[in-house]
Formats: structure tokens, C-alpha cells, sequence
């Protein structure tokens, strides 16, 4: 085995390497310890808000769209909210910690159809402490609407 300027090495100079390199290391890799949890910090933090954005996401969505529904229809029909608590569970939200206020089927037309969705959650969210990294937990509520539009279902 060669060296860097051409010379014979014996297996012994390897390991005196390897040994010179551990001993310089070491500290950087206590150093990268020490931040590594200022580093995660950010991260867990915008990864659980991202998945509470992508829960309210899917309610506005879904809002909108039981809106348009029931103003064509004159209000939420039987069929039409157990479709929708379906879609809710699809999205990922339980459907005890979702709450419903709708216009039920029959409105007349001209009169007012609204659709009000909301869904209790727990925020989750990490902060350091002298114990290190630390969940906090906080119960909210998250709302879309009410929505309001006018029946157009005319008989």
C-alpha cells in the first residue's frame, strides 16, 4: 500500500491515521450534538404545522364544494352529509372531533342554504428547555364558515 508521497505504508499506518483522525474529531462531533437539536427544531415544528394546514386545507375544500351541493339541491340532503362525513374520514379527521352546521334538505328557492364545519385538534409544537427538546400540546378549534349561498332548486 502506498502513501501520499509515494512511500511503502505497513498496516500500522493505517490505524496511526485513523487514530490521529478520531482524536481531532471528537470534538466536532460533540460540537454537531450539542446543535443538532437547534437544528431539528425548526423542522418538527413546520412539519407539524404543515399537517394542520393540510387538515384545514381539506376542510375549505370540502366546505366549498358541500356549498355549491347544497344550492343546487335546496340544502344538505341525508345522502349528501353521509357522503361528506365519508370524505371527511378519507381526508384523516375523526368524525367525533368534527362538528356540522348545515341548511338540512328542503329550502325553498331564494331562501339561504349555509354550511359551517369544525374540527377539534391538538396544536403540537417543540421548544428546548434545560431538559432538551420539549412537546407542548394545545387544544384548538379549527373553523370554515359558516358558508352561505341561495337555493336554486326550483320545483
Amino acid at each position: 500500500m502506498k502513501g501520499v508521497r509515494g512511500r511503502k505504508l505497513g498496516l500500522s499506518a493505517p490505524v496511526k491515521m485513523l487514530k490521529r483522525f478520531a482524536s481531532k474529531g471528537s470534538t466536532e462531533i460533540i460540537a454537531f450534538m450539542l446543535v443538532l437539536p437547534f437544528l431539528l427544531l425548526p423542522i418538527l415544528n413546520t412539519v407539524k404545522m404543515l399537517e394542520t394546514l393540510t387538515k384545514y386545507e381539506a376542510i375549505r375544500q370540502l366546505g366549498r364544494m358541500y356549498v355549491i351541493r347544497m344550492e343546487t339541491e335546496g340544502g344538505l340532503t341525508p345522502a349528501a352529509l353521509y357522503e361528506l362525513n365519508l370524505k371527511l374520514q378519507e381526508k384523516g379527521l375523526e368524525p367525533e372531533k368534527v362538528h356540522l352546521d348545515y341548511t338540512p334538505y328542503p329550502v325553498p328557492y331564494g331562501e339561504e342554504v349555509k354550511i359551517k364545519i369544525s374540527y377539534d385538534y391538538k396544536a403540537t409544537s417543540y421548544t428546548i428547555g434545560l431538559g432538551g427538546i420539549t412537546k407542548n400540546e394545545e387544544n384548538y378549534t379549527m373553523v370554515y364558515g359558516p358558508l352561505s349561498s341561495v337555493s336554486k332548486k326550483y320545483e
